[in-house]
């Protein structure tokens, strides 16, 4: 079999430009529920238009876009299946990245992208700017789009629970914080692991009223630079630590320190940077845009964790892009 001809670098380029028109057009089929509706038996083009409530001549030509990424294909004119891509997009479904691609592509994030290039001119975020308010304060002001936001650190979470569940056990633990924790998913995955703990779902009150409690986990609003609840043994920080400048990180963990237990474990669940480039440069750039926070490497997170009173015991990669960084206090 002869090698195909080495795609021009112009061809290349311009695929790359269009990768804005990609994703802009996965969140489209999401936020009109075509894979649900698919799932539901509305396969037919006008079936989806009408539960859609989108025009069937301008969804057709979404569809078509969609069919050449892969997430739907057309097994009959105008009739059309969900492909194992396209299911990562269902709404009820274990695996769903539904929300976390609506909110992603979200004027919360894309417009502050927009200015990509005088966020680096400058060396800050200028998301304050671009949307008039903290990004925090915009989630607040932008109730549907906040809750998108949280659901998709639950999409986010669910995965990496299941990533984290393979290489750490919450061990002896009694009660574990989750900081930050958006829906608590995360948490109840460590939970499975010891049906003796209790958990504590933190975060800040908005987050919280959409937040659902159990037995086993009690909901708890505030702000990690004010306190966290006192007294537990292990407190969790996933994807944390990243939203924020190195000062701002060691204010966070000092919190932690000085409510948690003696001899209290704290983990951190973050991609890490390494020597190597791999999909976490482009989070980290995510992290300037959005927030002025960054990516880290291992190193870099031992030494914020030692300024707060912490020493790392060891890092534990997971099989995805995250790691677990234990530390305990001293």
């Amino acid at each position: 079999m002869s090698e195909q001809p080495a795609q021009p670098p112009q061809t290349a380029m311009f695929q790359m430009m269009m990768g804005m028109w990609v994703s802009q057009i996965v969140s489209a089929t999401a936020q009109l529920r075509v894979p649900d509706l698919i799932a539901e038996g509305s396969t037919t083009l006008d079936d989806l238009a009408r539960g859609a409530n989108a025009d069937a001549g301008a969804l057709r030509r979404l569809l078509r876009a969609a069919a050449t990424l892969g997430v739907v294909t057309e097994v009959a004119p105008k009739t059309y299946a969900l492909t194992p891509l396209g299911e990562t997009l269902r709404s009820d479904v274990r695996g769903s990245l539904r929300d976390l691609v609506i909110a992603e592509t979200a004027p919360g994030h894309w417009l502050p992208w927009g200015h990509l290039a005088e966020t680096i001119r400058q060396g800050r975020s200028l998301s304050s700017e671009v949307l008039n308010v903290p990004v925090w304060e915009y989630y607040a002001n932008h109730h549907e789009e906040g809750l998108s936001f949280a659901r998709g650190m639950s999409n986010l979470s669910a995965m990496v629970s299941e990533q984290v569940a393979t290489v750490y056990n919450v061990g002896d633990a009694k009660t574990v914080v989750d900081v930050g924790g958006s829906q608590g998913v995360l948490l109840r995955g460590l939970l499975r692991s010891a049906p003796d703990a209790r958990g504590i779902l933190f975060d800040r009150a908005e987050v919280i009223a959409d937040a659902t409690g159990d037995d086993r986990v009690e909901l708890v609003a505030g702000s990690f630079f004010e306190s966290v609840p006192k007294g537990a043994d292990l407190y969790v920080l996933k994807s944390i630590l990243h939203d924020w400048p190195d000062e701002k990180c060691v204010e966070i963990l000092k919190v932690v320190h000085r409510d948690s237990a003696p001899g209290a474990r704290v983990i951190i669940v973050e991609m890490l940077l390494t020597d190597e480039p791999g999909p976490v440069t482009f989070m980290d750039l995510n992290m300037l845009v959005m927030l002025d926070g960054r990516e880290r490497s291992g190193d870099e997170y031992t030494a914020l964790l030692r300024e707060a009173g912490f020493a790392v015991e060891r890092i534990i990669p997971t099989p995805g892009t995250f790691s677990v960084i234990e530390a305990r206090r001293q």
